[in-house]
C-alpha cells in the first residue's frame, strides 16, 4: 500500500464509491427526516456518505450551494414530479385522485423539516414560497376544470391546501391511513358544499 498526501491510502483510493449528485440529495433528504435542518453540514453530509470533504466541494463549492441544489430536487421530485405524474390522467377528477394518492403515500417528514427550516433560511424560504405558488396554481386549474368560477377555484384551492400542511405540521407522527382519511373527510365535505 502506498500512503498518498492527506492520510489517505492509495487502495482507499481505488475502492472510493462514486457519489453521485442524486445521492447528496438523497443523503441530505433523509438527514432532514432523521436528524433535522441543523444537521444539514457538509461534515455530517459527508458521514453520513462516508467520503471525504474533497467531492462535496466537487459538487457545491459551498454548503449554500448544496442548499439551493437539494431545495430544487425536493422542488421537483416532491412537486413538480408529482404534477406531471397527474396530468397523465385523463379528466380533471382522475388528475385530483392521482395527485392525492402520490400525496398521501409519501413520507410528510422532510416538508414539515424544510417548512421550519424555511423560517431560518432565505434560500429554503425562496424554495418553500415557489413550490406553495405551483401547488396552488395546479389546485386551482384543476377547480376550473372542475366547473368552479376563477374566484371559488382560488379560494377552495387555498382551503384544501391549508388543511394538507395543517394537518402535515400539527400532527406530524400522523400515520400516513389516518391523514388519508382525514384529508378524503375534508374532501368528500368539500364536495357536499358545491
Amino acid at each position: 500500500m502506498q500512503t498518498i498526501p492527506n492520510g489517505m491510502v492509495f487502495d482507499d483510493i481505488c475502492f472510493m464509491k462514486k457519489i453521485e449528485k442524486k445521492d447528496w440529495f438523497i443523503a441530505g433528504l433523509d438527514v432532514l427526516e432523521t436528524s433535522g435542518f441543523q444537521k444539514i453540514t457538509i461534515d455530517s453530509l459527508c458521514v453520513c456518505l462516508k467520503i471525504t470533504q474533497g467531492s462535496f466541494y466537487h459538487h457545491f463549492g459551498n454548503i449554500d450551494g448544496y442548499i439551493e441544489a437539494l431545495m430544487k430536487f425536493w422542488m421537483d421530485e416532491n412537486t413538480k414530479s408529482l404534477i406531471e405524474e397527474a396530468d397523465k390522467r385523463g379528466d380533471a377528477k382522475g388528475k385530483m385522485e392521482a395527485l392525492n394518492n402520490m400525496v398521501m403515500t409519501r413520507s410528510q417528514k422532510s416538508e414539515q423539516v424544510i417548512r421550519g427550516w424555511s423560517f431560518a433560511n432565505a434560500i429554503v424560504e425562496r424554495y418553500v414560497r415557489k413550490v406553495d405558488d405551483i401547488r396552488l396554481k395546479y389546485l386551482v386549474q384543476l377547480r376550473e376544470q372542475y366547473g368552479e368560477d376563477v374566484k371559488t377555484a382560488k379560494l377552495s384551492a387555498m382551503l384544501e391546501y391549508a388543511c394538507l400542511t395543517g394537518i402535515q405540521q400539527l400532527y406530524p407522527y400522523l400515520p400516513k391511513v389516518e391523514m388519508k382519511e382525514l384529508y378524503e373527510l375534508f374532501y368528500s365535505k368539500n364536495k357536499k358544499n358545491k
